[in-house]
């Protein structure tokens, strides 16, 4: 059934394509799957969970315990951390679920030293700049204190995040290489992560023993890698076609006045799913490759385009394109002026969602 609403398509096949060409860039590491924010916004979490795992994906990373939680309903043998850490009465919980927390703070440290008696993972993040989360590069000799407990762990991970990665040029990112080589020398012998997304494609001196991709996976930053594969695509259906006069005016406050006569296209979908008021009367859509000015303010629910240029080839029911595999969610961020993690977590749930193989 061809239903009236906008539709999102996702490309199951290019996030395996995406994850296999970071496994090959970072051939020495292993290659984790960074879920957050329900797969970054694009939902479906037990199809992209599974898509990575069918991939040889073995640990993922999610911010909170509810997401740890409800990927462990769906996936058992799989590791699971938490991002955001332990905090205060989860102890038991994670246990319970089997997952991992991120320790952020010497005193999450000692908690779970203290409750934790399988001795299997423990992941340990320091902050080297970000100024966020982790433990801070003043208390390393806290935890070298406590190495001895560290060392009954199968397997210990010593992880940081960069601040910066998205801006190659940036020398922030050698700063917080340095300062995390430091804390890998005072606590040897364990693994290593440095690079998320951004980190990856500094170089190899960055990857260490594990990456963890988020927005690549999802087609994002493909300027730092062109073998990155378009994932998402949006469209929507064109609802109501008017004519308008010239001197009449479109939307709320009147901001769009016609200097001709115009032909005009309305769409469903608006600033509740995710498309910024910032494109009002500076945005556009694509129909067979045209742009298609949109005009007016972006209300919640609505958007006008001129279609006056394509009025005889284009008739509702017809599909514009926000954004696709041609106007990539990269081209579309710098469009709205921000960055495409916010365009995909912040797709509406209202969209339709189709998952391609």
């Amino acid at each position: 059934m061809k239903y009236s609403t906008p539709s999102l398509e996702i490309n199951l096949n290019a996030v395996k394509h995406n994850y296999n060409t970071i496994k090959k860039y970072c051939a020495d590491s292993e290659v984790c799957g960074t879920v957050k924010a329900s797969s970054y916004g694009l939902g479906g979490h037990n199809k992209i969970v599974n898509k990575l795992i069918k991939s040889g994906c073995k640990r993922f990373f999610v911010a909170n315990i509810n997401e740890g939680i409800f990927i462990r309903s769906k996936f058992k043998s799989i590791t699971i951390n938490v991002l955001n850490g332990l905090n205060k009465g989860e102890e038991k919980i994670f246990r319970k679920h089997n997952l991992t927390p991120v320790i952020n703070t010497i005193s999450q440290l000692k908690k779970w030293l203290k409750f934790n008696k399988n001795k299997k993972k423990i992941i340990i993040h320091f902050d080297t700049g970000m100024c966020r989360l982790g433990i801070q590069e003043d208390k390393v000799k806290e935890v070298i204190k406590l190495k001895k407990n560290l060392d009954q762990y199968k397997e210990v991970i010593i992880m940081s995040h960069l601040a910066c990665s998205g801006d190659k040029k940036n020398k922030y990112n050698e700063i917080q290489r340095l300062r995390f080589e430091k804390i890998k020398k005072s606590l040897p012998g364990y693994k290593y992560s440095l690079a998320a997304s951004g980190g990856i494609f500094l170089g190899k001196r960055y990857h260490y023993d594990l990456v963890r991709p988020g927005i690549n996976l999802y087609g994002g930053n493909k300027n730092f890698n062109k073998k990155i594969m378009h994932v998402v695509s949006l469209r929507s259906p064109i609802i109501q076609i008017n004519n308008l006069k010239k001197g009449e005016t479109v939307g709320y406050s009147r901001t769009f006045k016609a200097k001709k006569n115009t032909v005009t296209a309305t769409i469903p979908l608006g600033y509740a799913d995710g498309i910024g008021i910032r494109l009002s009367n500076k945005g556009y859509v694509h129909f067979n490759g045209k742009k298609l000015p949109m005009i007016g303010r972006v209300s919640m629910d609505l958007i006008i385009i001129d279609i006056t240029k394509l009025q005889h080839k284009i008739k509702e029911g017809d599909f514009v394109n926000i954004y696709n595999n041609k106007f990539t969610i990269d081209n579309f961020a710098n469009l709205t002026g921000t960055i495409p993690y916010r365009i995909i977590t912040c797709i509406s749930k209202r969209y339709l969602r189709n998952y391609k193989n």
